[in-house]
């Protein structure tokens, strides 16, 4: 008897082998920070915070935008709750609260900095 192979209808979706589905925020810092990059500066005092938030960042990417952005992968998917205590908010929302109170580091004011949520998508 001979057999047909038949090949699964293909799923277009994003899909991750990691064992969770991880969250992407977007950092608009506000100027260039390309020339940021030492220890204590802008870049390395960002990830710092938002690692003292209890996350696990995964990767980042190059900066874009003419240096003035990143996005970062977290571990898990962060949803709406009680960020800081008090009102409920996105995870991105709260990260933008704790980025601005930041302040200036090393001659870039955060005060102005963004953080949007994110989808995965390869351009």
């Amino acid at each position: 008897m001979a057999q047909t192979k038949v090949n699964p209808v293909w799923v277009d979706e994003e899909n991750f082998f990691i064992g969770l589905t991880p969250s992407f925020v977007e950092i608009g810092f506000g100027a260039a920070v390309n020339a940021k990059t030492g220890p204590t500066s802008t870049i390395q005092t960002v990830i710092h915070a938002i690692q003292n938030e209890n996350v696990t960042i995964l990767g980042h990417s190059a900066l874009y935008d003419t240096n003035q952005s990143m996005a970062i992968m977290i571990q898990d998917e962060k949803g709406t709750d009680t960020w800081d205590g008090s009102n409920s908010e996105t995870f991105a929302a709260h990260l933008e609260d704790v980025i601005q109170a930041l302040g200036t580091v090393d001659g870039v004011n955060l005060a102005s900095a963004t953080v949007t949520a994110k989808t995965f998508e390869l351009a």
